[in-house]
């Protein structure tokens, strides 16, 4: 039905697609029965004919009077009870003026006309067997909201005339912009934030227990600040009328540090004297409310507000290490009183934030390629000097973040090193081992941007310019090494996530290029490896597993010879049009306009957000159609469990393509569900395709010397002109245990009067059985990835 919410969406965008769900079902339903408004019957217009889709807005002092021609009452149940809960929640403490007054009336307007709309509705029903329970959480009132389906309408409502129109118009509610209504939007936008840092906090717990990759927990986070600015800029032009976000703001906090029994309207003096109330001289908050204020934010947003104070009148400023006491990550946070736990944040947030200052001013002249959105946000409060709601809900996930790892907060830092040493590592000895073989379709201009990729990783990651530039800065306290990265494992994250997407880039662009994998892994399966559990090339197998069989071997596997030729030339570029049964003589090898099969990066998910974080001018914000592609696109399947979390992820590697079960999920469930995701195709895209390739091309190399004899035997001494020809010495060999004589000239003929014969194809295999006992085959599963990226994949026994 039009007007359902996507997969993602804020609380208040859902409750306004839900109203106007109500207007539209209302409006087209009654029409469809023959309702005429008064303003039509009034005005005697029959109306015109309809082209297009046109939108009206249905006055809510209709909805009675429309509600007399249709029935159903979940929807309204449900905007009822949502309404009902701003009352009890905000609306009571808001000081008693004038347009307060308007707003209330307005208010109770509307929620007078929806109950009596239900009211008319229940009438028309049958009694149900027995009633059902009303929702008692803020989680249950919107479940409610979830999983909707509405009858589309067939006619228009008030203009629209009595024929089927073209396109069915879309009815809207009508939405009061006043007081109530602003504050209505600001109580739920604060429970989107809360479920949303829920999300995050499993991400990091799940990363502290090794559950996520920091990769995932990092993604996650960033999603939610995103998510958050989104929200709060669609608040933005609501708010100017009642003094801007941050006083809302304010007000809201003030509404939850006063419990219901003492609740009462406020004015502008009662506010700030429940928000200036301390318990003991030289508090900075009221510590008997410390939970209540850690649910709305308030020690985050009391402690950067002191500090753009502050700053304002300290250009420069810097934080000596103990000033205000010793930060213990080793000691037992559950065990502090409210006081100390807020001691705790402002030494860690006053320590870090002086940091993150300078590094702000270092790299405006040349910003780093990767930054979260906490870095992006302190950019803006640095020159700005004014805190915003999103940095605030930033902040209190940094510190959430410490919270959960304690003195494990470090370890970010390593596996991102980890990674990086890695990474550059193996491109660098990439470099080096095809520095004297000139392949056509890798021009050298691929080796320099590679370089140039390594270049960037060693001066960010590698090069602690924080701490170099800091006694140039004129700076009183030089930090420790590799401060930022140490304290800031988010960053880490997403710097890991950069490295790692570019690395699978290039790795997947070169191999295609070589062609020594796709060839290796047809010999292998030519010699019947692939189904052999004693003659197991684990690395192969694994890429193979990856990209799926059919990648590789356009189809199913084949098992004889002349399939195994076929395949292997229709991979390496052939034409269909080669491997025709004909009577005319071919000459020349057709090549397939397609060119030769390579493979296609991995990690649908991961790759949806390269644009946001590798992208210099890449998107920055996320909306509902941008994760509703997320969930689309994904190669993984899920099930969720009956609290829709993603119970378990998996792939079918080999089987049909699955779509992931369409389920409308709110806002938080949507974030936990691309978490998991995320988590789940960190595998796909670290695998080492660069030492892949080199173990490949050694093994041909050995094939090609120890089949030598026999190669030249029957295919003449000039079969291969240069090592760059190297992958298709299994060509060769393949063809050796075929009747084939030739496809076309690729590139050399079978010489006059030589014999099928399989023997230089079983000496192909007594290599490759050589190479597994070495344990070589097994290098990159067994050794490289748990090694350098904690990555470890198990293959399931043969039953």
């Amino acid at each position: 039905m039009p007007g359902l919410p996507k997969n993602l969406v804020s609380t208040y965008q859902k409750y306004k697609n839900h109203t106007d769900s109500i207007a539209h079902w209302l409006a087209s339903t009654a029409r469809n029965r023959g309702y005429v408004s008064p303003k039509a019957k009034k005005s005697g217009k029959s109306g015109k004919a309809l082209v297009g889709g046109p939108t009206y807005t249905v006055a809510i002092k209709e909805w009675t009077a429309m509600a007399e021609f249709i029935a159903g009452l979940t929807l309204l149940d449900a905007t009822i009870a949502l309404r009902h809960s701003f009352s009890n929640n905000v609306s009571e403490i808001l000081e008693e003026t004038q347009d307060k007054k308007e707003s209330d009336a307005g208010h109770a307007y509307f929620l007078s006309v929806l109950k009596n709309v239900r009211g008319i509705l229940s009438s028309r029903l049958p009694k149900r067997p027995k009633a059902q329970s009303s929702p008692q959480t803020f989680e249950e009132l919107m479940n409610i909201f979830e999983h909707l389906e509405l009858e589309e309408p067939s006619e228009a409502f008030e203009q629209a005339p009595d024929m089927t129109p073209t396109k069915a118009p879309i009815f809207r509610a009508e939405h009061p912009v006043d007081m109530e209504e602003a504050y209505f939007v600001f109580y739920l936008l604060l429970r989107d934030f809360a479920n949303l840092r829920t999300e995050v906090l499993r991400a990091w717990s799940g990363y502290n227990q090794g559950g996520h990759d920091i990769i995932a927990a990092s993604i996650t986070t960033n999603i939610a600040v995103d998510l958050a600015r989104s929200m709060t800029e669609e608040l933005r032009k609501l708010s100017e009328k009642h003094s801007g976000i941050m006083k809302m703001y304010q007000v809201f906090c003030a509404s939850q540090f006063i419990s219901e029994s003492t609740a009462k309207r406020m004015c502008k003096k009662d506010i700030e004297n429940i928000l200036n109330f301390r318990e003991r001289p030289g508090d900075e908050m009221n510590f008997t409310l410390y939970k209540v204020a850690d649910n709305v934010l308030w020690p985050a947003y009391t402690l950067l507000n002191g500090w753009c104070s502050m700053h304002k009148a300290n250009p420069h400023p810097e934080m000596k290490r103990g000033f205000y006491g010793t930060y213990d990550p080793a000691s037992d946070r559950k065990r502090k009183t409210n006081r100390d736990k807020f001691l705790e944040d402002k030494i860690l947030l006053l320590e870090n934030l002086p940091e993150f200052y300078f590094y702000h001013c270092n790299t405006k002249p040349n910003t780093s390629p990767v930054e979260d959105e906490f870095i992006r946000g302190l950019r803006t409060m640095f020159e700005t000097k004014t805190v915003t709601l999103p940095v605030v809900f930033a902040t209190t996930l940094f510190l959430d973040i410490h919270h959960i790892l304690r003195d494990g907060v470090d370890y970010g830092f390593k596996r991102l090193t980890d990674a990086t040493h890695f990474v550059v590592g193996d491109i660098k000895e990439e470099l080096k081992f095809h520095t004297d073989i000139a392949m056509e379709t890798w021009p050298v201009q691929n080796d320099q941007t590679m370089q140039r990729f390594v270049d960037t990783i060693e001066f960010w990651v590698h090069e602690d310019h924080q701490r170099e530039n800091a006694p140039k800065m004129g700076r009183k306290f030089i930090p420790e090494p590799f401060h930022l990265f140490r304290k800031h494992p988010w960053w880490c994250g997403l710097w890991k996530y950069w490295t790692l997407m570019q690395f699978h880039e290039f790795s997947i662009a070169f191999v295609n290029a070589w062609g020594a994998v796709m060839s290796c892994a047809h010999l292998y399966n030519a010699v019947g490896g692939r189904s052999r559990t004693d003659m197991r090339w684990k690395d192969l197998e694994v890429v193979i597993g990856l990209h799926d069989p059919k990648t590789f071997f356009i189809g199913e596997a084949p098992t004889t010879s002349d399939e195994c030729l076929k395949r292997f030339a229709l991979a390496m570029g052939a034409s269909a049009a080669n491997l025709a049964r004909s009577t005319r003589t071919k000459k020349g090898l057709t090549l397939s306009k397609k060119g030769p099969k390579g493979l296609k990066e991995l990690g649908a998910v991961l790759q949806t957000f390269r644009a946001r974080i590798c992208g210099a001018n890449g998107p920055k914000d996320i909306r509902a159609e941008d994760v509703q592609k997320i969930l689309d696109n994904s190669t993984w399947d899920y099930e969720l469990d009956a609290e829709d979390n993603a119970e378990q992820v998996y792939k079918d590697i080999g089987g049909d393509t699955k779509a992931a079960p369409k389920k409308q999920l709110p806002v938080n469930k949507c974030v936990g569900l691309v978490r998991d995701l995320l988590h789940a195709e960190t595998v796909e895209v670290s695998f080492d395709y660069f030492r892949m390739h080199r173990q490949c091309w050694r093994l041909l190399r050995v094939v090609k010397n120890h089949c030598r004899a026999d190669l030249i035997r029957i295919y003449g001494p000039e079969y291969l002109d240069k090592e760059s020809q190297l992958p298709f010495v299994v060509g060769y060999v393949l063809m050796t245990a075929t009747s084939t004589q030739q496809i076309g000239d690729m590139p050399k003929a079978r010489l006059p009067g030589v014999q099928v014969t399989s023997q230089v194809l079983e000496g192909a295999k007594h290599v490759i059985e050589g190479m597994l006992e070495s344990g070589a085959g097994a290098l990159v599963v067994d050794q490289i990835l748990p090694r350098a990226l904690d990555l470890h994949i198990e293959f399931e026994a043969e039953q």
